[in-house]
């Protein structure tokens, strides 16, 4: 059995190509390549299969047995690559087929519903989303679309932001009653503080202890990887917390948080889209997140 990682499937379009149009002439001026370089390449394809492929004679090529053996069998290639390139332009131009999402858990109760409606707008695209609270690279796993909060991680693929969030401190009324509220950004090194897990890794408190010098080294109360437990233990008056102002709204209006004006601006919560190809990323997947990122804009009115 020959080797067909030497086989040159090139070599056999230009065989079907130049066998349609009877001639090397008529193949050279259609395909707008030297009669000599198809000459060569049909010669090399008659080497490779040890067998004579074309009658050349004085008007118009014909095709020995084998040949035409050859020739029949370029037509199914033919045909599959035409069905190929047509199912690949599909996939990339239509806003069909399966979209595999990654997003952190606490972030589906402010997108869930703009999700479904792009679901309702395009009912041939089919969603699979994850949610869970580790990192994704959508160069390893198969998702389509990865949703990160904070500063993104070192990539080769192509990362979209998608909105600044405003954050603010928060504490639950329980705990300003027992503790005082912070007035300054310094006042907060004599509270109780509820910390992310990311915002430890992206240094958005540099005076915590052990990450760099400063007139204030603070411990946490707490450090949890998921924003749903930081804004949980808040409200039960276990500290003081970091938290974006969109998840605080409802509990704030339920008078369970109160925000804490500090004489310190807060940087914003960086949300950010990453995918694969960003000059072939298919039509689903520009359109998913520009709906995620404009909804996102509507709801935190930015």
């Amino acid at each position: 059995m020959k080797n067909l990682s030497h086989f040159d499937l090139n070599g056999l379009m230009l065989f079907y190509e130049t066998v349609n149009a009877r001639s090397i002439n008529k193949a050279s001026q259609r395909l707008e390549i030297p009669k000599s370089t198809i000459s060569r390449r049909l010669r090399s394809l008659e080497e490779h299969f040890n067998s004579a492929l074309l009658k050349r004679g004085s008007q118009s090529l014909g095709l020995t047995e084998s040949g035409q053996a050859l020739f029949r069998r370029c037509e199914i290639i033919a045909e599959e690559l035409e069905k190929a390139d047509l199912q690949t332009s599909r996939i990339q131009h239509e806003l069909s087929g399966v979209l595999r999402v990654s997003m952190p858990t606490f972030f589906v109760e402010w997108v869930s519903e703009a999700i479904a409606d792009f679901a309702r707008i395009h009912p041939a695209v089919c969603l699979e989303i994850e949610a869970h609270n580790r990192h994704v690279n959508v160069a390893d796993e198969p998702f389509d679309v990865a949703i990160h909060f904070g500063k993104p991680a070192e990539t080769f693929n192509p990362t979209r932001n998608l909105i600044e969030l405003p954050r603010s401190f928060y504490a639950a009324p329980e705990y300003v009653a027992n503790h005082g509220s912070p007035l300054r950004y310094l006042d907060l090194s004599s509270h109780q503080l509820i910390v992310h897990q990311f915002q430890v890794r992206d240094r958005v408190f540099p005076w915590l202890a052990g990450h760099g010098e400063s007139t204030a080294q603070v411990v946490p109360r707490a450090v949890a990887n998921n924003a749903i437990m930081v804004r949980d233990f808040v409200v039960r008056g276990l500290g003081i917390g970091l938290m974006p102002d969109i998840m605080c709204q409802q509990s704030v209006k339920a008078g369970d948080l109160t925000r804490l004006e500090l004489d310190w601006e807060c940087p914003p919560l960086l949300t950010s889209a990453t995918y694969l190809a960003r000059d072939y990323a298919p039509r689903k997947i520009r359109a998913f997140i520009d709906y995620l990122a404009e909804s996102l804009h509507k709801r935190v009115g930015i």
